[in-house]
């Protein structure tokens, strides 16, 4: 589920063939294109105008994106996908506005967004989308009273049908496969902040934020949605209650915050701290998927844990997009403590209530501090490797670049809902790096990540090579 993020205005989404092949000294990249503004929106004569971040299924070429197009009236946009081996697919919509949710929906109701970017399992062809919606169910409570819920879901496109993989129907009496596990039964979710994650086929992880005894809470799930007609329970992974491992015995501190997961080889990654905002605990982590209780997680990368390559430094901050393939994770993580200053205009292109809402808040633009020790790593997954050799640091802020992070205003403005279930996150500034993992060759692994580079300020996609011991950490990137 390698992903990659627009830069401006993408006009067209490009992948390598052979991404190892891309990170190899000498070796020619051979580029396809996927789609681009020359393509007409699939059952439609109008052309696409701009895309969204693409996710990759590399073991067989799966790519998936949103896309919208320009026009009068309501433009088609939507979630798109094409296979690129081994012959070049043609360009499928997995689900667009307007379109029908999938079951349950006795109100025929349609969809009107798709908030996140899509994911595709890191070898099978299924796709998840989160999506918001008109309310898809109506029902009469005890006191008789007609109610209508169901305005968020995750979405799967499992062998070429679309399906419902978790929902807001959860104290729905029926319904209670979309409860939240470990809350007060008849829990239901609020949303599902971030992208979900595929995997296995039939699997998805993802984040869900909810409401138990009046305090609002957050945490990671998983959900097998096509075993027993699809009835089998959400699941969970990690919450507001558990307690985070790496700290000292007596502690009882519980994560005060998760991000969306990633999930593959039927483990599931995140990133989890005491404070989003100042973290002194934390770390990322990987669990079984598994149903019957809740599982132990392993510690990959911690708060405070050593930064490889940079003497008595340690992690500070810890990027929550993680990038998997062949056996490893890649993240982004700062150390020490200096900083500089930048300011961050609104956007020109995307939603106009969200433009609009930026350009109110932010006129003159946004100015904060960023870390000036940034970092892009890689940690091997198996748990018998050694903890001192765990972590290769792959690139650094520092002779060749000079920054890893790119930012975008997302979320959702104010007066601009779905209704009362609608809580979606609210409209903020929002950081994140770009960055995949896979194998090179038989022994080493290869890297591709997006930067600025130091001195001409140039932005673009970079990669580089790893053997099992890696050389200077600053040097040997290819752009």
């Amino acid at each position: 589920m390698n992903s990659f993020a627009r830069s401006g205005r993408v006009a067209a989404l490009l992948t390598a063939t052979v991404l190892a092949g891309a990170a190899s000294p000498g070796h020619a990249v051979s580029w396809k294109t996927v789609v681009n503004s020359a393509d007409n929106v699939p059952g439609t004569s109008v052309k696409f105008s701009s895309f969204n971040q693409p996710s990759i299924a590399p073991e067989n070429c799966t790519v998936a994106s949103r896309g919208r197009a320009r026009g009068p009236g309501q433009p088609p946009r939507g979630v798109f996908k094409r296979a690129m081996c081994p012959v070049r697919g043609a360009l499928r919509e997995v689900a667009g506005v307007g379109d029908v949710v999938p079951a349950p929906n006795n109100l025929a109701a349609t969809f009107n967004e798709f908030p996140s970017f899509p994911r595709a399992d890191l070898v099978t062809a299924t796709i998840a989308t989160r999506g918001q919606s008109q309310p898809v169910w109506r029902y009469l409570l005890p006191d008789g009273a007609e109610t209508r819920v169901g305005t968020a879901g995750i979405y799967a496109d499992y062998n070429g049908s679309l399906v419902t993989a978790a929902s807001l129907l959860g104290a729905v009496p029926g319904f209670e496969r979309f409860s939240v596990p470990g809350a007060a039964p008849g829990t239901r979710f609020d949303q599902f902040p971030g992208a979900p994650s595929p995997f296995a086929t039939r699997w998805v992880a993802f984040k869900g934020n909810y409401t138990d005894g009046g305090v609002g809470k957050t945490g990671v799930f998983v959900r097998n949605f096509r075993s027993n007609s699809g009835t089998p329970p959400t699941c969970l992974i990690a919450n507001s209650d558990t307690r985070i491992p790496n700290q000292p015995l007596a502690g009882n501190v519980t994560f005060g915050s998760t991000a969306p997961p990633s999930a593959a080889w039927n483990q599931v990654f995140f990133l989890g701290l005491d404070n989003e905002a100042s973290p002194t605990l934390g770390g990322i982590y990987v669990a079984s998927a598994q149903c019957s209780v809740p599982p132990a997680l392993r510690t990959l990368v911690a708060i405070g844990g050593s930064v490889p390559g940079v003497s008595g430094a340690t992690f500070n901050r810890l990027g929550e997009a993680l990038s998997l393939g062949n056996g490893y994770v890649s993240f982004w993580a700062a150390w020490g403590t200096e900083t500089r200053t930048i300011t961050l205009q609104c956007p020109e292109d995307g939603n106009r209530a969200l433009i609009d809402f930026c350009n109110e808040q932010y006129p003159d633009g946004f100015t904060t501090s960023v870390p000036v020790n940034l970092g892009i790593f890689v940690a091997r997954v198996a748990a018998s490797v050694p903890a001192a050799e765990r972590i290769k640091l792959v690139a650094r802020t520092g002779t060749s670049f000079h920054d890893f992070l790119f930012w975008n205003f997302s979320g959702r403005p104010p007066g601009t809902g779905h209704g009362d279930e609608d809580v979606e996150e609210p409209a903020r500034w929002r950081s994140s790096a770009f960055h995949a993992v896979s194998k090179n060759g038989t022994s080493g692994i290869a890297t591709v990540f997006k930067a600025v580079r130091a001195g001409d300020g140039v932005t673009g996609l970079f990669t580089r090579s790893l053997p099992a011991r890696p050389a200077d950490p600053d040097r040997g990137a290819r752009r």
